[in-house]
């Protein structure tokens, strides 16, 4: 059931946004496959077209329904297929330069499936899990591109994916970006969020906290089935200046499913406000910033500020603040109950100390707040309190120092870290390495992992130590065609050994 707050009239748009029901993907497969017949007299197109197929086979422990420990055997392929078409667009269009109304399709595919007892006895019937598929094909994205239309107007149509710093998210609709003067970019966007109980989508992109599973009435599980329409613009300044900036504005909303009286016809989801930008200075001083204001629950959800300084070419000092409020889905109750808001501060320094090796020194803090919308992290990090009231927080830190050395044939990288502070400590290293034994055909490589934690409120052992082992190797058959091998083994106090095996057959062509 929607919350109070995402379920309100008053915010509500008008119904007369369009919600489709239909994948706007799967429609420019369509004007894609059309335009390939009706342009056959045109000089032939360009492809590039790429395989990737991941095979992996491990075991987890679990308690099964007795309370005695179990292992589940898990036999995953995984398949991805990348196809681009470009130069659809005839010549005659290219201006004088050819740089002008380009005309291209991109394509991602993702074919997913498990024959291991994980999926095989899942539980089925009354009791089956929903978000548990052992086979699943996505269209992880498929749009058409029209780029410099007029000299001015980027154009996109279909399932297409958006991250910045502060935003992550997926839609199936259009992209129109418009160059108004030297500097200044509009951008106006518009369709509906790509969601798991969509056709052929992945339900990694859409917005946490729901669950189309539940069974149980009270939390309309209806509600998961409603189309999300999504709407937003930007405003950035950009185009090869020293400083750059983007502020943007998103919302989702959907209508309500299965409506008791005096329930609002629509709610938000999300809405929020972002800004982001970046900086440099004469290739010395860089600094990149972020921020997402959360309208729907109205504070500040992410803020993130980086800075890099290189000093005398040989050194090279980074600072970073960030600031994370979890926030969910406008329907999720997560948004009441969900875990507090933390900051985080960092420092770095690298050294190049010669033309192959580097040594690097972090160090970090982070503070933990109950309260996300009590914006105190930063006084209980930085001992200056920003509002009239304190709240308790608790404080970890940590960090880690290593080398880096990188040759002609091969790179090899030693870390020490350390960490204590809420939560408990970790202490250990990691060291590996890469060589190519005959370059350009086979690579082998190896990993060496030691560390020992405690963690708090854990029953016995508490002091807990892992060694983990890794070797791979890399055979390019020819330019087009790799294949990866990778196996690990982790041993430890828990574990007498935790063996994993990964392969992946990458095939690249160009028609």
């Amino acid at each position: 059931m929607a919350s109070p707050r995402a379920r309100r009239a008053p915010r509500v748009p008008s119904p007369v946004v369009v919600a489709i029901p239909i994948p706007v993907a799967v429609v420019v497969v369509v004007v894609v496959v059309l335009l390939a017949l009706r342009a056959a007299p045109v000089a032939a197109y360009d492809f590039a077209l790429s395989v990737r197929t991941v095979g992996q086979g491990y075991q987890e422990r679990r308690y099964g329904a007795s309370g005695a420990s179990e292992l589940l055997s898990r036999r995953r392929l995984t398949q991805y297929l990348s196809l681009s078409v470009f130069n659809i667009e005839p010549e005659s269009w290219r201006g004088r330069d050819g740089d002008r109304n380009s005309v291209s399709f991109e394509l991602g595919i993702r074919f997913d499936s498990d024959f291991g007892h994980f999926l095989l006895d899942r539980p089925t019937g009354i009791d089956e899990i929903r978000e548990l598929s052992q086979n699943q094909i996505d269209i992880l994205y498929a749009y058409l591109l029209a780029r410099d239309v007029g000299g001015r107007l980027d154009l996109q149509l279909g399932r297409q994916v958006h991250y910045d710093l502060v935003d992550f998210y997926s839609f199936d609709g259009a992209d129109a970006r418009l160059r108004i003067g030297d500097y200044v970019t509009a951008q106006a966007f518009g369709g509906t969020e790509v969601r798991g109980d969509m056709p052929l989508s992945a339900p990694i992109y859409e917005i946490d906290g729901t669950s189309s599973g539940s069974l149980d009435p009270a939390t309309h599980p209806e509600q998961s089935d409603a189309i999300r329409p999504l709407v937003g613009g930007a405003l950035a300044l950009d185009r090869a200046l020293p400083v750059e900036a983007r502020v943007a504005y998103r919302r989702v909303f959907s209508a309500t499913e299965a409506a008791a009286p005096g329930y609002p016809a629509y709610g938000i989801n999300h809405e929020s406000l972002s800004l982001t930008g970046s900086a440099h200075f004469r290739d010395k001083l860089f600094v990149t910033a972020g921020a997402r204001y959360n309208l729907l629950l109205g504070h500040w959800d992410d803020q993130q500020v980086a800075l890099r300084l290189r000093w005398r070419g040989r050194h090279q000092l980074s600072f970073e603040y960030a600031y994370l409020a979890p926030t969910f889905d406008g329907d999720s109750i997560w948004n009441i109950f969900g875990a507090g808001a933390y900051a985080d501060l960092r420092a770095g320094y690298d050294l190049e100390l010669s033309g192959v090796w580097r040594a690097h020194l972090r160090g970090f803090e982070r503070a933990f707040v109950d309260a996300p919308f009590e914006r105190t992290s930063y006084g209980c990090l930085l001992r200056s309190s920003l509002s009239s009231f304190e709240s308790p927080c608790t404080r970890a830190y940590g960090g880690n120092a290593g080398l880096d050395g990188r040759g002609q044939r091969g790179r090899a990288r030693l870390d020490l870290f350390a960490e204590g502070g809420t939560g408990g400590w970790k202490l250990g290293g990691d060291l590996s390495g890469r060589v190519a034994v005959r370059p350009r055909v086979m690579d082998l490589e190896g990993r060496l992992t030691i560390y020992s934690w405690r963690a708090e409120g854990m029953p016995s052992p508490r002091d807990v130590v892992v060694v983990g082992t890794g070797v791979g190797a890399l055979y390019q058959m020819s330019r087009a065609m790799r294949v990866h091998f990778l196996g690990e083994n982790n041993t430890g106090t828990y574990y007498r050994a935790q063996v994993r095996g990964l392969a992946i057959l990458e095939v690249d062509v160009t028609l």
